[in-house]
């Protein structure tokens, strides 16, 4: 399945209150809170960084997930004039035959897009979790063609699984993906109409 990588730096997607745009390893330092927060980081089944660097090379990370298959983490910035960013949230690619992060290419026909979000907990309750999902699920329908998406989600992490509620997702049935090695719920999201 071909997938266009090209022109993924430029992108933006623009809700009421929110600018979706593409990472940068400059975001490290406004993601900090983000990936240094223990509860977060285990809402996401991932350990917290300790230090900037680790940041960054998460960052990186999801860049890559850009570069290979055209999709990956969005930032979440405020439309405010203050333009805070408030976290990230976006589409990467899921191996089902051990729900492992992947590449379009290496799992071939067990490639499972997967819907996903984070904030920084200053930013929680307010709803920027379900306006970015929802922006980006419509995005990845209309512009890359993605018609089945998944949100993997901690049977513990509760305010995950309200924002897929939200969004009409249904849990499914629960995984230990080899990665992580925790009990993962997977909510599947309602066709594209």
């Amino acid at each position: 399945m071909a997938h266009d990588t090209s022109s993924w730096e430029q992108l933006r997607l623009n809700t009421d209150r929110l600018c979706l745009r593409a990472p940068t390893p400059q975001d490290a330092e406004a993601l900090y809170d983000l990936f240094a927060d223990a509860e977060v980081m285990r809402g996401l089944n991932r350990d917290r960084v300790s230090v900037v660097e680790e940041a960054r090379a998460m960052i990186e990370a999801g860049i890559a997930g850009w570069r290979t298959d055209g999709l990956g983490p969005f930032i979440l910035e405020t439309t405010a004039n203050d333009r805070q960013v408030v976290g990230q949230a976006g589409l990467m690619i899921f191996d089902t035959r051990g729900w492992t992060p992947s590449t379009w290419a290496s799992a071939g026909s067990d490639a499972q897009p997967e819907l996903g979000w984070a904030l920084i907990r200053a930013y929680w309750g307010y709803g920027y979790a379900t306006e970015a999902a929802a922006a980006i699920r419509g995005w990845a329908h209309e512009s890359r063609s993605i018609d089945r998406l998944v949100s993997l989600i901690s049977p513990d992490n509760v305010r995950s699984q309200r924002v897929a509620e939200r969004l009409g997702a249904v849990p499914t049935e629960t995984v230990t993906p080899l990665h992580t090695r925790r009990k993962t719920v997977v909510w599947r999201h309602p066709p594209a109409s």
